[in-house]
C-alpha cells in the first residue's frame, strides 16, 4: 500500500477466516483470537510495511527508547537481569503511551510509575532468584495470574513470567491474554523493535480501543478499564468490544469494590469525561452506578440549562472541570475531588428531585429545589459503594451539598460573615474551598450556550482576604462551656458551633460580649 494511504476499514469476521490467515500463531492463540479485520493485509502506520492483520509483526522501535518508553536506569537493570535468565519484553501502559505520543495523541501524566515486563522462556524461581541476587525486592501476587512485584531503587516493576520457548507462538499466546490491542504491543529491548500480534499499533494510530480476544471476559473489570482509558486518551470503543462488554453486564457483582475504585480514580485523570459516560451507557454498565443512571434524560429548565437533560450537563461540567485542572496543573486527590465533584454535583435532580411547575402566564418551569442536599447523599452512597476513601467521599459530598450557595448573592461578592460560614461548612480548609470553587465553575461552564463564569471565585477571594488578615481567636471555648456547667456531649459541640457562627456574624466582638451571649444561650427558656 503506498505511503500515506489510510488503512482499510475493518469489519467483524468469523474466527475461522482468521485461522486460515495466521500461520505464525500458536494453537492456543488461534483458539483465543477473534478480530474485526477482514482484509488479508494492512499497512503498518509506523513503518509502512505490508503485514497481515494478525500474526507477529516486528516494527522498528523509537529512536530514543529510554526517553520514549521511560526506561530509566532502574528499569534497565531489571531488563538486563531478566535477559540473563530469559527473554524480557516491555509491555502494557508504557509501550501504549509511547505509541500514542508518536501518533500525536495527548497522554496525561500518570500518578503512578509502575512498569510492566513479560519474560519469556524461563520459570518463576529462576526469575525471582536472579532479581533478588541483584538487590531487588520481590513479592509474588495474584491468585489467577501470578505477577511479581519488583522494587529496584524506588522504581516499581511488575514482572509476568511466560514459561516455554521464547518464540513467536509464545508472544502470540501472551498477547491474546491481554485486555486491549493497544496494551498488547511489546517492546523488545534486545532489538529495539515493537512486537505486535493483534494490530495494536494500527489501533493506537487510529485511536481505537478493541479487545484482543474472546478471553476478554476472563476479568469483567476490563469493562471499567475501557471506561478509564477512553476518559484519559479520547479513544473510540470498537463496536465489537461494546458488544462483548454488554454481554458481561451481569458479571459486575463478581468484581470487588477495592478493584473498582482504582479504575474510577484513573478515569478522573482524563479530560474526556462525557465520552467515558457514553461508554458506560452504551455498554449497559451505567446501571451499576444507579445514581448516575437515574439522572439520564431527566429534564432541566432550558432557561438555565439549554444544553439539555441532566446527564448531558454532568458530562459537560466534568469535561470543563478536567480541562481546567489540566490547564492549571491540579493533580492527585484535588483533581479527583474536582472532577468527580463536577460529575456528581446534580445527582439530586433524579426522581422527586425535579419538579415541573406552571407559572401564572402558563409557562412550564422545571425546578430542582433542594437537590444539593439529596445530591450530597446520593454522591456519598455511590462513592462508598465503589470503594472510594472515606475522606475523599466526604469532601465530594460536602462540595455537592454547598454548590448552590454561590447563587445566594445574585453574582455580588458575599459578606465576610457569609464567606466565613461557608468555609466552616466546607471543613475550614482553603484547599477544599478552592476545590469547591472549581466545581462551581465547572457547573457554570457546563451549560452549553448559557455557560459563563461562576461567582464562586468572588467567594474564594473574600475567604482568602479574611484569612490573610490573621487567624481569628475563638472567644467561646470548651473551657468556657465547662465553667458554665455544660458537660461534654452532643450539645457541647452544638453550642461551640453556634458560638463560632455568632462571632463570625459580629454578634459579639470581645470576651465580655462572648460571655453575655453564652449566658443567654444556656439560659433555660422562660
Amino acid at each position: 500500500m503506498p505511503a500515506g494511504t489510510a488503512p482499510p476499514v475493518r469489519r467483524p469476521v468469523a474466527p475461522t477466516r482468521v485461522v486460515r490467515q495466521t500461520d505464525s500463531l500458536g494453537a492456543a492463540a488461534r483458539r483465543s483470537w477473534k478480530t474485526p479485520h477482514v482484509t488479508t493485509t494492512i499497512s503498518c502506520p509506523r513503518c509502512r510495511a505490508v503485514r497481515r492483520p494478525t500474526g507477529v509483526h516486528r516494527c522498528p522501535g523509537p529512536d530514543d527508547p529510554a526517553r520514549a518508553l521511560g526506561v530509566g536506569t532502574s528499569v534497565a537493570v531489571v531488563l538486563d537481569v531478566l535477559a540473563g535468565v530469559g527473554r524480557p519484553f516491555l509491555v502494557g501502559g508504557v509501550v501504549r503511551d509511547a505509541l500514542f505520543r508518536a501518533s500525536g495523541r495527548a497522554v496525561p501524566v500518570a500518578d503512578d510509575h509502575d512498569v510492566d515486563v513479560e519474560v519469556h522462556g524461563t520459570d518463576t524461581a529462576s526469575v525471582v532468584d536472579a532479581l533478588r541476587a541483584a538487590g531487588a525486592v520481590v513479592v509474588t501476587t495474584g491468585a489467577r495470574f501470578e505477577v511479581l512485584k519488583v522494587v529496584v531503587e524506588g522504581v516499581h516493576v511488575d514482572v509476568a513470567v511466560v514459561p516455554g520457548i521464547a518464540d513467536d507462538d509464545g508472544l502470540a499466546a501472551a498477547a491474546v491474554r491481554r485486555d486491549f490491542t493497544v496494551n498488547a504491543v511489546a517492546w523488545d529491548p534486545a532489538t529495539n523493535e515493537y512486537v505486535d500480534v493483534v494490530g495494536g499499533i494500527d489501533d493506537a494510530a487510529r485511536g481505537v480501543l478493541r479487545h484482543t480476544s474472546d478471553r476478554f471476559g476472563d476479568d469483567p473489570l476490563r469493562v471499567l478499564r475501557a471506561v478509564q482509558l477512553v476518559a484519559r486518551f479520547d479513544l473510540v470503543l470498537d463496536p465489537s468490544t461494546v458488544d462483548v462488554a454488554r454481554s458481561l453486564v451481569d458479571a459486575f457483582p463478581s468484581v470487588a469494590a477495592e478493584r473498582v475504585w482504582p479504575e474510577i480514580r484513573k478515569a478522573a485523570r482524563g479530560d474526556h469525561q462525557s465520552r467515558a459516560l457514553r461508554v458506560l451507557h452504551d455498554t449497559g454498565w451505567e446501571r451499576h452506578l444507579p445514581e448516575l443512571a437515574a439522572v439520564r434524560d431527566v429534564p432541566q429548565d432550558p432557561r438555565w440549562h439549554p444544553e439539555g437533560p441532566v446527564h448531558v450537563h454532568l458530562g459537560l461540567a466534568a469535561d470543563a472541570a478536567a480541562a481546567a485542572c489540566t490547564a492549571d496543573g491540579v493533580t492527585g486527590e484535588d483533581r479527583t475531588v474536582v472532577v468527580l465533584g463536577a460529575l456528581l454535583h446534580d445527582l439530586g435532580k433524579a426522581g422527586d428531585g425535579t419538579q415541573r411547575e406552571r407559572d401564572d402566564d402558563g409557562t412550564v418551569r422545571v425546578r430542582s429545589l433542594g437537590h444539593e442536599v439529596s445530591g450530597a447523599r446520593a454522591a456519598r452512597d455511590l462513592l462508598r459503594r465503589i470503594g472510594a476513601p472515606r475522606t475523599l467521599t466526604e469532601h465530594i459530598a460536602t462540595i455537592v451539598r454547598e454548590h448552590m450557595v454561590v447563587h445566594s448573592t445574585d453574582g455580588a461578592a458575599p459578606s465576610v460573615p457569609a464567606a466565613r460560614r461557608l468555609l466552616r461548612r466546607l471543613g475550614g480548609s482553603m484547599a477544599t474551598a478552592e476545590c469547591w470553587a472549581r466545581v462551581c465553575e465547572a457547573d457554570s461552564q457546563g451549560r452549553g450556550s448559557a455557560s459563563g463564569p461562576s461567582p464562586a471565585w468572588a467567594w474564594l477571594a473574600v475567604m482568602r482576604a479574611d484569612e490573610a488578615a490573621g487567624p481569628r481567636v475563638r472567644l467561646v471555648t470548651g473551657r468556657d462551656l465547662v465553667a458554665a456547667g455544660l458537660a461534654p456531649g452532643p450539645r457541647f459541640r452544638e453550642v461551640l458551633d453556634a458560638a463560632a457562627e455568632a462571632q463570625d456574624e459580629g454578634r459579639f466582638e470581645d470576651a465580655a460580649g462572648a460571655q453575655r451571649w453564652l449566658r443567654e444561650r444556656l439560659s433555660p427558656p422562660r
